[in-house]
């Protein structure tokens, strides 16, 4: 079994994670106006630069767990874009449990989520393949 190269599990996180920032905007402009819209203080149709930068801070992280994932898993599964979209899987999972988490407070309706949450599921595995793709041990 090969180590996990720690370097390239951050720098390909690093690439995951803004290539997911990138999509995840497409996804909320597209089919998430009444997601962005129901959130509390409309804070998401017009963020503060405090906001943006905590929400890009947090996809970094995320793509960083989504490539150590691909990495912890790459030995059994192999290296390539069918374990990068097991991870990405993953990842959606994660992130989808997290959004159905302002469902379940009450703060946003079931039915603005539905439509980011399905959407994001591409988004996000295109963001682990192309995060994974440079992956080297």
């Amino acid at each position: 079994m090969g180590r996990i190269n720690w370097g390239r599990v951050v720098l390909c996180g690093l690439v995951a994670g803004f290539v997911w920032t990138l999509l995840s905007s497409v996804v909320t402009v597209l089919v998430g106006y009444d997601f962005a819209a129901a959130v509390p203080g409309n804070r998401l149709s017009a963020p503060s630069s405090g906001l943006v930068a905590f929400l890009f801070i947090v996809n970094l992280v995320e793509g960083v767990w989504a490539m150590w994932l691909y990495a912890a898993i790459r030995p059994r599964y192999g290296a390539g874009p069918k374990t990068a979209a097991v991870a990405g899987v993953s990842w959606w999972v994660i992130s989808s449990l997290i959004d159905a988490t302002w469902g379940s407070f009450g703060f946003v309706p079931a039915k603005a989520l539905l439509g980011p949450m399905a959407a994001s599921l591409p988004a996000i595995i295109v963001a682990a393949v192309v995060g994974a793709w440079p992956y080297k041990e």
